[in-house]
């Protein structure tokens, strides 16, 4: 995605305020001109968007935001004059938004709305409407806002969309249609998506009371009366966006472990028992560790326990290295697990072995010479159930201490020991 923003100002004061905040606050790359004039040699195709001043001193009516549209570059227009007809002419002539430069309030909404257009170019949007006219009207004005748009021309091909594109997050479904009306679709969809998985906007040209209710009460997140004004329709799209966002977040959060960043015991068990049964119906392997670190008592002891907490973080980072593909927790204090789709025993274990030597030989830090030693139990789920592998894994691990620690014990070399 593009990651540069554009600030086009005059003023001082402004454009390094700008500058910081959107810095700051986003931790997207800026660049700040004065003048149109030093735009002229950039590579306009690597903004997200500029901000551009009205009266700049080689551009003082407004000149730069039409050089800048010409060039393909999204403009915010920064104004401390704003009229109805100001307003709505460069509206028309493809502006995205304008920011009055009047208060702290304003600066930050500019910082929101830059944030939000760089969140905009990785997420799919669908409008539904069967009048060509109205529904390419609504996709151009979430192509401004630069949205990943799809469009559908009634209910059964937008639900193909949908399954064709699952990124969607957002759509914008009109009430008449043939066969299947919009509020018909919305019950269709909620029987399939959360309002945390998609978000859906009504529309429609009626002014049919009740009907902004029913969509509502369908299960709908929210309604939008055609025709509507650019900016209501930026604005309903943002609040929509920032609320499924918000809800990721919260969820992303209680999800994780506090500590290190991992996931917790309660989120790795829901979704390991999903990759079980989807392994288990496909026929493929999929493996299980079950690890521990070493004498981690006497860590705490010897070191205090923010070193220790310090060297669970570095142990979760290097399985995160180590295991891209696998689904990791710490199941509590120095207990952790992974599985891993698609990967033997025999295979894992040879993976864990280097993560074991690498842990042996990389200290917490440069001026903490202390090292990570764990044990693993590793097993090959097959048929078992997640109970029972977790039980055999824990047996192995124990064995693993028992035996010397610091090393990976799996069921083959547990038989192999029996034997001897």
């Amino acid at each position: 995605m593009k990651r540069k923003i554009m600030i086009v100002e005059d003023s001082h004061t402004v454009r390094r305020m700008l500058t910081q905040a959107i810095v700051q606050q986003t931790n997207l790359d800026v660049d700040a001109f004065d003048t149109l004039d030093a735009t002229s040699d950039i590579a306009v195709d690597d903004y997200v968007v500029a901000l551009v001043d009205l009266t700049l001193p080689d551009a003082p009516h407004g000149e730069a935001v039409a050089v800048l549209l010409t060039r393909g570059v999204p403009v915010v227009v920064l104004t401390a004059d704003v009229s109805e007809d100001k307003r709505q002419s460069w509206l028309e002539a493809g502006v995205l938004d304008y920011v009055m430069k009047d208060s702290r309030h304003s600066l930050q909404y500019a910082v929101g709305l830059v944030h939000r257009l760089y969140l905009n170019q990785s997420i799919d949007v669908l409008v539904v409407d069967d009048s060509m006219t109205a529904r390419h009207h609504t996709a151009a004005q979430l192509r401004k806002q630069l949205l990943q748009v799809h469009e559908a021309g009634h209910a059964k091909e937008a639900l193909a969309m949908l399954e064709r594109y699952p990124a969607i997050r957002l759509i914008l479904i009109d009430y008449y249609m043939p066969d299947i009306d919009g509020i018909t679709l919305v019950r269709m969809l909620r029987e399939r998506y959360s309002k945390q998985q998609l978000a859906i906007i009504g529309l429609s040209v009626s002014d049919k009371r009740g009907l902004s209710a029913r969509y509502l009460k369908q299960g709908a997140n929210d309604f939008l009366h055609q025709p509507f004004e650019p900016e209501e329709l930026q604005c309903r799209v943002s609040h929509n966006l920032e609320a499924l966002e918000q809800f990721n977040s919260i969820q992303e959060s209680a999800n994780r472990d506090y500590l290190t960043g991992l996931y917790n015991r309660r989120y790795w068990f829901k979704t390991g028992q999903q990759w079980l049964q989807t392994a288990q119906a496909g026929r493929y392997p999929l493996s299980l560790c079950v690890l521990d670190v070493d004498h981690f008592k006497q860590v705490n002891d010897h070191w205090g326990h923010a070193i220790g907490d310090q060297l669970l973080c570095h142990l979760s980072d290097q399985l995160s290295q180590f295991f891209p593909d696998a689904l990791i927790a710490r199941f509590g204090g120095e207990e952790f697990a992974l599985m891993v789709p698609h990967c033997s025993s025999q295979v894992l274990c040879k993976r864990l072995e280097g993560l074991r030597q690498q842990l042996r030989q990389r200290p917490l830090a440069l001026d903490i010479p202390l090292y990570v030693r764990a044990s693993f139990g590793v097993i090959t789920m097959g048929q078992l159930g997640m109970d029972e592998a977790l039980i055999e894994a824990d047996r192995l691990l124990y064995q693993a201490k028992t035996t010397g620690r610091d090393k990976v014990v799996s069921q083959d070399e547990a038989q192999l020991e029996i034997a001897r």
